[in-house]
C-alpha cells in the first residue's frame, strides 16, 4: 500500500479552510482522500468523506465549514490497484467567528 501523505498544512478563510500536502512518492498514486471531523476522537471510520472522487491534486478547499468551530482533518493516498494508504496525521484548525 502506499505510503500516508505527509506535510499537511491548512490555510483558513473566511468559510473556507484550504487543505494543502506533499506529493507522495510512489509514482502510482491515482489519488487523495480528505476527511474531516469535529470530534478528533470520533473512530477515523466515520470521519466525513469530503472527496468521494480521488482528488488528483495535493491541495483541495473544504468550503462546508462554519465559523467558530474546530476542524479535524487526515487524508490517505490510493495507488491505481486500489489500495489505500495508512491515514496521514491528523490535523486541525479554527475557523473565525463570525
Amino acid at each position: 500500500a502506499p505510503s500516508a501523505p505527509t506535510a499537511i498544512t491548512l490555510a483558513v478563510g473566511q468559510d473556507l479552510v484550504s487543505i494543502f500536502f506533499a506529493t507522495n512518492p510512489e509514482k502510482d498514486i491515482k489519488g487523495y482522500t480528505i476527511y474531516r471531523s469535529l470530534d478528533k476522537d470520533l473512530e477515523i471510520s466515520k470521519w466525513l468523506m469530503l472527496t468521494p472522487e480521488l482528488l488528483e491534486r495535493n491541495s483541495f478547499q473544504d468550503k462546508t465549514v462554519e465559523g467558530g468551530k474546530q476542524y479535524f482533518y487526515y487524508i490517505t493516498a490510493t495507488d491505481t490497484a486500489g489500495n489505500i494508504s495508512p491515514p496521514s496525521a491528523i490535523v486541525s484548525e479554527s475557523t473565525p467567528a463570525r
